[in-house]
């Protein structure tokens, strides 16, 4: 009898082991699966902002419904506000067979002043074919007073727009971009443009901040002169050792907190998959690759958490999210895997636009993040999942929000 138990033990164990191999990614997939929030925040969502309001901390977006705010402090689910525009949004008007209004593309913030960037739309020929005129600026220093945004005087500066002759798609040729530093006094938001000569041949950038209502400031190619990472056309800007530093990467951030005693180290920013990060003392360094293309970045204390998305490619796969932990500031050599259940919510079928920690000064497990994803017509991503995406630490995971 013995012997039979041992035999019939014998056979079972290579099947437990068969069973366990094969179950147990299974069980880790579902452990990190969790039950979804309604999705109350949702639209492609370019910019998530810092913003002072009434003396307290608040972040500010567009998606669905206009401006949608919150407070920073503010860490539960559905409790994004929706606040009143000072002009109406784009919608389409049957009578004229036209699209009225004005689309709101942009929310950016300094010091005092939260700016709206919108574009109206007119619609032409025969064809009642509807093509984006130039583009509108509102400022207030108290967003939640209607009455108290004004436009900006931009009359003299030209937003021009280019067109594809096979698709017919425009595309703007100016570009708006902020520090959005969690430091009120460091944030500061600026804008190119660029005219084209008739020839094509010769070219004019110009590069402008805003700076509250008044008509925007024109910065002079001696700020211009030094862009960090080596390029001619600045798309980004930060702030170190009381610096304005430029950036052709478009995708920069630094590990600035909130705490008044300290400035930031290090700036952390994109070059195509390859993440690099600067300080004054070192230059620029590379730290390592993250497979593919940079679209967002955002740091806690203890690691950086890395957007990927071209949102020129129709590739099903070159989303996705990643991070590279941190050792004093320094970024390790290569990616490391996610301790929450980050990267089975933003899978490689979601490009990031946008990613954000509210508390920088934590830890990433003791942080609140937040993650705007969308997804092209083409994509295996569901288009409910467009939006904004936390992470909580009283949740514990990744959702909806």
């Amino acid at each position: 009898m013995k012997k039979t138990n041992k035999i019939i033990t014998a056979l079972f164990l290579p099947l437990i082991m068969l069973f366990s191999s094969c179950f147990d990614p299974i069980f880790y997939e579902v452990r990190r699966d969790v039950e979804p929030e309604s999705a109350t925040v949702s639209g492609n969502i370019g910019q998530i902002t810092r913003f002072t309001m009434n003396g307290e901390e608040y972040l500010f977006l567009s998606a669905d419904g206009g401006l949608r705010y919150k407070k920073v402090a503010n860490e539960t689910h559905g409790s994004w506000g929706t606040m009143t525009l000072p002009f109406s949004l784009l919608s389409y008007n049957y009578d004229n067979s036209s699209m009225d209004n004005y689309q709101l593309c942009g929310v950016y913030a300094d010091e005092t002043t939260l700016y709206l960037v919108a574009i109206p739309y007119v619609t032409s020929g025969s064809e009642t074919t509807t093509n984006p005129s130039t583009l509108k600026i509102w400022a207030s220093a108290t967003p939640d007073d209607v009455e108290s945004w004004e436009p900006i005087d931009i009359s003299s500066i030209s937003f021009d727009y280019s067109q594809d002759e096979s698709t017919e798609l425009y595309s703007s040729l100016f570009y708006f971009f902020q520090t959005n530093a969690p430091k009120a006094a460091h944030r500061h938001v600026y804008f190119r443009t660029y005219t084209k000569a008739e020839n094509e041949e010769s070219k004019s950038y110009k590069y402008f901040e805003l700076k509250g209502k008044a008509a925007p400031t024109e910065i002079t190619n001696e700020v211009l002169a030094n862009i960090v990472d080596d390029g001619s056309i600045a798309y980004s800007a930060a702030i170190l050792g009381g610096e304005e530093l430029f950036f052709s990467s478009k995708v920069v951030v630094t590990d600035e907190t909130y705490n008044n005693d300290d400035d930031a180290d290090y700036v952390y920013y994109g070059n195509g998959s390859d993440l690099y990060y600067y300080s004054t003392a070192d230059g620029y360094k590379r730290s390592c690759s993250a497979g593919k293309t940079i679209s967002a970045l955002a740091v806690t204390n203890d690691s950086i958490l890395i957007g990927l998305g071209n949102l020129l490619s129709k590739s099903d796969s070159s989303g996705g999210i990643k991070r590279v932990l941190l050792a004093n500031g320094i970024p390790a050599d290569s990616t490391s895997d996610f301790d929450s259940n980050a990267d089975f919510q933003i899978t490689s079928a979601y490009k990031v636009m946008a990613l954000l920690n509210a508390t920088p000064e934590k830890t990433e497990a003791e942080s609140a993040l937040y993650a705007a994803i969308t997804c092209g017509y083409s994509s295996s991503g569901l288009e409910a999942n467009k939006g904004l995406w936390s992470y909580y630490p009283a949740r514990g995971n990744w959702n909806r929000e």
